[in-house]
C-alpha cells in the first residue's frame, strides 16, 4: 500500500521533493510549486491542483544558467483531478491516468503524454503545443479551442472528442481514430491525416491539410 500524505492540505506550498508512489488523493495543492518533482506512480485522484506550477517558466537569462528538469508523473493517477490553469510544461505524464480531469487553460507545452488515459477530460483552450500524445486515449473529451499545433497525436483514440476551433496545424494525426469527433472550424493546415479514421466526424468549415475548407457535416 502506498504511503499516504500526512495532511490533505498543501495550499501555497513548495514541494520540490520525491513523492513517488505516495497516496495524495483528494488533497488540496492549489498554487503549489512542484518544480522538478518526482510523482511516479503517485495517486492524485480527485486532487485539487488549481494553478500549480510543475515547471515554472524561467527568464531567458535563468535558462542559460539552469537546465530545467522535467517533473515526472509517469504512471501517476490523476483521475478527476482539477488542474485548471496548471503549468505542466515539459512534464512527463507517460501512462498517466487523467480520466475526467479538468485541464481548462492548462499549459502542457512539450509535455509527454504517451499512452496516457485522457478520456472525458474537460480541457477547453488547453495548450498542448508540440506535446507527445502518441497512443493516448481522449474519447468523449472537450478540447474546444485547444492549441495542438505540431503535436504528435498519432494512433490516438479521439472518439466523439470536441475539437472545434482547435489549432491542429502541422499535427501528426496519422492512424488516429476521430470517429464522430467534432472538428468544426478546426485548423488542420499541414496536419498528417494518413490512415486516420474520420467516419462521422464533423468537419464543417474546418481548414484541411491542403488549405481547403471542408463542408463535411455542415447543415
Amino acid at each position: 500500500m502506498p504511503a499516504q500524505a500526512q495532511s490533505n492540505t498543501f495550499s501555497n506550498c513548495d514541494l520540490g521533493d520525491d513523492l513517488s508512489g505516495r497516496d495524495l488523493s483528494f488533497g488540496n495543492f492549489s498554487n503549489c510549486n512542484w518544480r522538478s518533482i518526482n510523482l511516479r506512480g503517485a495517486n492524485l485522484s480527485g486532487a485539487y491542483l488549481n494553478s500549480i506550477l510543475l515547471n515554472p517558466k524561467l527568464q531567458s537569462y535563468q535558462r542559460r544558467a539552469t537546465e530545467e528538469v522535467s517533473s515526472d508523473l509517469t504512471n501517476a493517477n490523476l483521475q478527476g483531478a482539477d488542474l485548471t490553469l496548471a503549468n505542466l510544461e515539459r512534464a512527463i505524464l507517460t501512462n498517466a491516468n487523467l480520466v475526467a480531469a479538468r485541464l481548462f487553460d492548462a499549459d502542457l507545452t512539450s509535455a509527454t503524454l504517451e499512452n496516457a488515459k485522457l478520456d472525458k477530460i474537460f480541457a477547453p483552450v488547453v495548450i498542448l503545443y508540440e506535446a507527445n500524445l502518441k497512443g493516448a486515449t481522449l474519447s468523449l473529451g472537450d478540447l474546444t479551442g485547444a492549441s495542438l499545433a505540431s503535436s504528435d497525436l498519432s494512433n490516438t483514440y479521439l472518439y466523439r472528442t470536441k475539437l472545434s476551433y482547435a489549432d491542429l496545424q502541422n499535427a501528426n494525426l496519422s492512424g488516429a481514430n476521430l470517429t464522430e469527433a467534432n472538428l468544426t472550424k478546426a485548423n488542420l493546415t499541414g496536419a498528417n491525416l494518413t490512415g486516420a479514421n474520420l467516419t462521422g466526424a464533423n468537419l464543417c468549415n474546418a481548414t484541411m491539410p491542403d488549405g481547403t475548407v471542408s463542408q463535411q457535416g455542415c447543415p
